[in-house]
């Protein structure tokens, strides 16, 4: 009777710590940027901007709604260079980083992510021109984006097959450091 009691709690113990490694699992595949954990998206539902759209079911505000499956797609005919989509954060922030999920897995884009605080002066965020990426999720770390209002990204190019287009942007601020207020 004793080896049955002993081997009923042991499935238990077994059960439990299946149950942990599943959750930490789950977690260990979460895609957060570094640094940025517990931050909400700043873009989200922002106004948002582009230089073309393709028709009125792919506009710029369809990048930054929170569906992956919805996207912002430019005009097939680009008329005055590369093609970019830009979210208005509508006050100064200070960020950690973004993520970017493009249409198309295994095909390359090329980009450039930008900040400004006035539309007119712009510092670069992170330069993926030269990137030979091909998963549809980037995400991408910021070392010098203080007080940025409007964030630009710009296709530079992409592989055959694709065009410039964007399902899902997510921009997220820096936690303030301790005694600093947001």
């Amino acid at each position: 009777m004793r080896k049955a009691t002993v081997t009923m709690k042991n499935h238990r113990i077994a059960q439990l710590v299946g149950a942990i490694v599943l959750a930490f699992s789950f977690v260990a595949c979460a895609r957060v940027p570094i640094g940025v954990v517990g931050r909400d998206n700043l873009a989200l539902n922002k106004p948002a901007f582009s230089s073309s759209i393709e028709n009125d079911e792919h506009t710029a505000a369809q990048a930054n709604d929170g569906d992956p499956e919805t996207c912002w797609r430019a005009d097939d005919e680009p008329e005055d260079g590369p093609e970019w989509w830009q979210v208005d954060l509508e006050k100064p922030c200070d960020l950690a980083g973004c993520q970017i999920r493009w249409p198309y897995a295994g095909k390359r884009y090329r980009y450039k992510v930008e900040g400004s605080t006035d539309r007119q002066h712009w510092i670069l965020l992170s330069d993926q021109t030269n990137t030979t990426a091909t998963a549809p999720v980037h995400d991408l770390k910021f070392q010098q984006a203080r007080q940025v209002r409007y964030v630009t990204i710009t296709v530079t190019g992409f592989d055959e097959g694709c065009w410039a287009s964007i399902s899902e942007v997510k921009i997220f601020g820096r936690e303030p450091a301790t005694g600093e207020l947001e």
